[in-house]
């Protein structure tokens, strides 16, 4: 059997790429604006903050939280970014410690409870700590005392929670701290 010749092609030379880190880089497309997002995706993304921060706690595993929040994974990786981590060759994937997603909270003023927007999860975690214990102060398992003496002079946001325990009863007792409203979506109505 006669052997194949190689074809023999004419001395090109190749152009070599500087290995550098920087060809190296694959650019990432960056997540889009929390103010450019339409209400449908804003859902999307608040929806994928409470999964984050359920993975923080150890509420569950990726997968599950997943299925109860009602994203896919391409979405939650999409809004969550950098705040989820590992999840390759097998390994779980994780929250970080602490993440900048935008959320949008009430915030308890003199006046009663009003919106804010934040990008801190520590921030988001004392003012649910503060509405747990004011919570507890309305139905008197927290003393008066107790909630002003860890409440007064605290800064969240950059701005003083409303620590007056008595005043706190009377806007309880007139209706205008509305408990079952605390957790809804603050943004704008559907």
């Amino acid at each position: 059997m006669p052997r194949k010749r190689r074809q023999v092609r004419p001395n090109i030379k190749k152009r070599t790429v500087k290995s550098s880190k920087q060809s190296a880089r694959i650019a990432k497309t960056r997540a889009p604006r929390y103010e450019s997002l339409t209400p449908h995706q804003k859902d999307a993304y608040a929806r994928t903050a409470n999964l984050v921060s359920d993975l923080r706690r150890g509420e569950g595993r990726y997968v599950g939280l997943l299925r109860k929040y009602h994203l896919y994974s391409r979405t939650a990786r999409k809004h969550a970014g950098r705040n989820l981590l590992s999840g390759t060759r097998g390994k779980p994937v994780r929250a970080s410690k602490s993440d900048r997603m935008v959320r949008d909270l009430l915030f308890p003023m003199s006046s009663g409870d009003l919106p804010i927007r934040t990008r801190s999860s520590r921030d988001a975690t004392k003012l649910s700590d503060y509405y747990n214990d004011r919570e507890k102060l309305l139905r008197g398992k927290l003393g008066i005392a107790d909630f002003e003496a860890k409440w007064h002079g605290v800064r969240i946001a950059g701005q003083e929670v409303f620590a007056d325990a008595p005043a706190v009863l009377e806007m309880a007792d007139a209706d205008v701290l509305k408990m079952e409203n605390l957790y809804a979506i603050v943004g704008p109505e559907r």
